[in-house]
């Protein structure tokens, strides 16, 4: 491989660079295996049909102002490790596999000979149990998709180790650190799924569309329209997508009226209590003021514990 080493000037710049290529964070989704990101939608990213979302959401700014954070605790958790963490976004990139990433840290260990790379992230409890941790053995497992991140990240930039170190805040604060391994055949497939993956673009077309995750990204692909009418009478399958959308509106619309009408019933039921109690529920209803500065009533439902009648 034939490594370039970008350091961009800001921000901005860093998200230029990474434009051309596929990045460590996203290459799960050619593996098929990004909770987030599918091949379709870096497809309609990297041919401009879409923008990238760059805003910034809770989660990412958590990560962004916690990672100085990580790498200080990281410190006091392996003091014997030597960790290089620079935060200056250099960008790692090799034109001919077309891959890039921008690791977090580099470190140095006395059991492993060789310059590792540490990959930080931050978790809520809640999350880090529900997508960490294995639930019959109470071991951390570390997400395929981030796996894949620091094998992307060593081998961009010649670690000979990776491990990832999660900062888990909660009402208190912890770390768990755990080896990746260098798995070759997962980086050789990945390196053939980026190959397919240009390959289909660079000749105009796209990747497989999963219509269960895909859905909202094809909608925003085809946002716009010219002054012009398609026959598709030959396509086998559209009427049956056009019956299916209408009837499915009428659905929506008889649901809806349902769930109006039974609010009225419970509110009127209730009269001006913010709490009613049965045998199987608790309903709460009290006066909340919207952004309109409107008062309403919103219903909030809760099954109680037929033990003790908690809930």
């Amino acid at each position: 491989m034939t490594i370039r080493i970008i350091k961009p000037a800001d921000r901005l710049e860093w998200h230029g660079a990474r434009k051309k290529f596929i990045t460590a964070s996203v290459a799960g989704a050619l593996l098929h295996c990004h909770p987030y990101t599918t091949a379709y939608q870096l497809w309609a990213e990297k041919t401009d049909r879409i923008q990238p979302d760059d805003a910034e959401n809770d989660a990412m700014r958590r990560g962004r102002l916690l990672e100085p954070a990580a790498a200080q605790m990281l410190r006091e958790e392996r003091p014997e490790w030597v960790i290089d963490y620079r935060n200056d976004q250099a960008f790692y990139c090799d034109d001919a596999i077309r891959i890039g990433c921008t690791p977090d840290a580099f470190a140095m260990r006395p059991d492993i000979l060789g310059d590792g790379i540490v990959q930080f992230k931050t978790s809520s409890e809640e999350a880090f149990r529900k997508a960490w941790v294995d639930p019959e053995t109470g071991e951390v497992e570390i997400p395929l998709w981030i796996a894949v991140q620091a094998i992307v990240e060593a081998k961009m930039t010649g670690a000979k180790w990776a491990a990832v170190a999660v900062m888990v805040v909660g009402r208190g604060i912890h770390m768990e650190v755990v080896d990746i391994p260098l798995h070759e055949p997962t980086w050789q497939r990945l390196i053939w799924a980026t190959a397919e993956f240009w390959s289909v673009t660079d000749a105009g077309q796209h990747p497989p569309i999963d219509w269960e995750r895909d859905g909202s990204t094809v909608i925003d692909v085809y946002r716009s329209t010219v002054a012009r009418k398609v026959d598709l009478s030959t396509d086998e399958f559209f009427d049956g997508y056009v019956a299916r959308l209408e009837e499915t509106r009428t659905i929506r619309r008889e649901k809806q009226k349902l769930e109006e009408n039974l609010r009225a019933q419970i509110l009127y039921a209730m009269h001006d209590a913010e709490v009613a109690e049965t045998s199987k529920f608790i309903v709460l209803a009290p006066n909340r003021i919207d952004q309109d500065g409107r008062s309403t009533r919103k219903i909030t439902i809760k099954l109680k514990d037929q033990s003790n009648g908690s809930f």
